[in-house]
């Protein structure tokens, strides 16, 4: 099933324009449903009062709703940097144990806080913010947090022999949605929760402790949000909130990084996904029109989503995380095998939503009853440096361009560019959501430089030659002229800029060098003679190249 994206921060259905969240309280259930609720308050005061928990993810303190002008967006509270030495040494606390005068009055005082300090200053944090930048990116996960037996009714997790490999089956039950299932950032923080043990206690501990301290009133089930964080040792934070500066206390409204996470997982992970569909390149359906709409979708509390509409990817603010050791992670399907194609001809890339007047959509969990498209915010923002991850990809070719030295070239750059994102196109991911990437490597044969230049097309049926370009100056920006062809790869569906092109941006000349045949990316114990081949082949059109005289 396709998924659509938008451009435009969804607004909220029953609430009026600009509103302010002012203060969350406690999660709530009717005892006759089991769809549960967050007490919220906003300013201007109006009827809405609580949020489905689908919604958590959008909704922190003093984020203000349904903007409809520029002065109301603008990020409300003190933005201060700090770093965590540990969660044991916080300690639960209150709201109304905060001493600033006008926090600790509010109508939610009686919500958890972790209190900690840092430096010279005293935080008080509240509990469910932290969960929200943790865990709460997807209303999947922040539905699944309620649930005791939640991960485990949804993944099988399986440890190989090999401490650096893993494999998480999703199960065929599994209501993950597919927008996760095939972003790598999400996929990432769904095996760091699930293989990290102190990161899975910590999400676990939400149901356990909803479980014995909601309180049961008027046919209603009450519950200040609580749980127990993971060690977080040594990661920087950077979060807005009122800061009062003659006492050191600040009272968090918003967390807006964590970075310098660690993992402590292993370095590959391979999500078995019964639902994983590829498509071949050049097969019929391949192609996607993206489309945009005019106006931000609105979230719906009143009608259930239907499991028969595309998902909706809701353009939302984000948590920007960063993994100091990022693990890799994979996708393919149940069987083992790559399926090709896709039901109706429509790949798993988001399409731009093609209506010209506004979507409803739902962020609850979508049924076969409901009526309207679910919509699945992408929360994350992961800046973790992850590109020496993806170098597997191109293990033969480099293996192959090293050998050029027994040939008198001795190479001195090189560098890894991911392929941009292009409103309209897909071609910048492989298929199982990962970026693609273009390599390129600068050498010196004989006072000449010049770039051997990859791209990682191992999922097409035909591979896309190696480009051999002879440096046209002595002093030359390669990554310039290399990202701005990275954007021509991806407009023209992974093909080289034609011979024209290529001639007006290297006059110095170039060559085009077909793969070898039968070359894997990764290496096996007997591709040495292969690889000798390949470099002969090249090494010959370099040597033509390099005496061939332009008129």
């Amino acid at each position: 099933m396709a998924s659509k994206k938008t451009k435009k921060t969804p607004t909220f259905r029953g609430i009026k324009d600009n509103s302010q969240v002012k203060e969350i309280g406690s999660m709530v259930r009717d005892l006759r449903n089991p769809n549960w609720y967050i007490e919220v308050k906003l300013d201007p005061a109006q009827d809405k009062e609580k949020f489905g928990i689908s919604q958590l993810g959008l909704i922190p303190r003093r984020r203000v709703l349904n903007v409809t002008h520029a002065g109301a967006s603008k990020v409300a509270g003190y933005e201060k940097g700090l770093k965590i030495t540990s969660t044991s040494t916080w300690s639960h606390c209150r709201i109304a144990d905060c001493p600033i005068v006008n926090i600790r009055r509010q109508g939610d005082r009686q919500q958890w806080c972790f209190s900690f300090k840092a430096g010279d200053t005293q935080f008080f944090l509240p509990q469910i913010e932290l969960a929200r930048a943790l865990f709460f990116h997807s209303a999947y996960l922040t539905r699944l947090a309620l649930n005791p037996n939640g991960l485990d009714e949804e993944f099988d997790v399986q440890m190989g022999e090999n401490p650096n490999r893993a494999e998480i089956h999703i199960l065929p039950s599994s209501s993950l949605p597919m927008v996760v299932r095939g972003n790598p950032s999400q996929r990432r923080i769904l095996a760091w929760l699930l293989l990290n043990k102190e990161v899975r206690n910590s999400f676990q501990s939400i149901a356990q402790y909803q479980l014995t301290e909601g309180e049961i009133r008027n046919g209603r089930r009450y519950w200040p949000f609580r749980f127990d964080p993971p060690p977080l040792e040594k990661v920087k934070m950077k979060v807005r909130g009122q800061y009062v500066k003659e006492s050191e206390l600040f009272f968090v409204y918003e967390i807006h990084s964590l970075t310098n996470l660690t993992s402590q997982i292993p370095r590959e992970i391979e999500f078995i996904d019964p639902k994983f569909t590829e498509q071949k390149t050049g097969k019929k359906g391949n192609s996607i029109e993206r489309r945009r709409s005019d106006g931000p979708p609105e979230i719906n509390d009143d009608e259930m989503p239907t499991t028969d509409a595309e998902e909706y990817v809701l353009d939302v603010p984000e948590v920007e995380l960063e993994f100091s050791e990022p693990a890799y992670t994979t996708r393919k399907s149940s069987d083992g095998r790559r399926r090709s194609g896709t039901s109706k001809g429509q790949s798993e890339e988001g399409l731009d939503d093609s209506t010209n007047s506004q979507t409803d959509v739902s962020t609850d969990e979508p049924t076969v009853r409901g009526e309207i498209p679910v919509g699945v915010p992408d929360g994350i923002d992961d800046q973790s440096d992850d590109s020496h991850l993806f170098t597997c990809k191109f293990e033969a070719f480099i293996a192959m361009s090293n050998l050029l030295e027994i040939k008198g070239c001795r190479i001195v750059a090189e560098e890894m560019i991911p392929l941009p994102a292009l409103k309209g196109h897909s071609k910048h991911r492989l298929p199982d959501g990962n970026p693609r990437y273009l390599l390129y490597r600068v050498f010196r044969y004989k006072n000449q430089n010049y770039a051997l230049v990859e791209v990682d097309t191992v999922d097409s049926e035909a591979r896309l030659s190696t480009l051999l370009l002879k440096q046209p100056s002595e002093k030359y920006d390669w990554h310039s002229k290399l990202s701005n062809m990275g954007w021509s790869l991806v407009k023209t569906s992974l093909r080289w800029p034609t011979n024209k092109r290529l001639e007006k941006d290297f006059p110095a000349g170039f060559r085009r060098v077909p793969h070898q045949q039968n070359i894997q990316s990764r290496l096996g114990r007997k591709d040495t003679a292969t690889l000798s081949h390949w470099m002969g082949r090249l090494y010959s059109v370099l040597a033509d190249l390099h005496t061939t005289q332009l008129p």
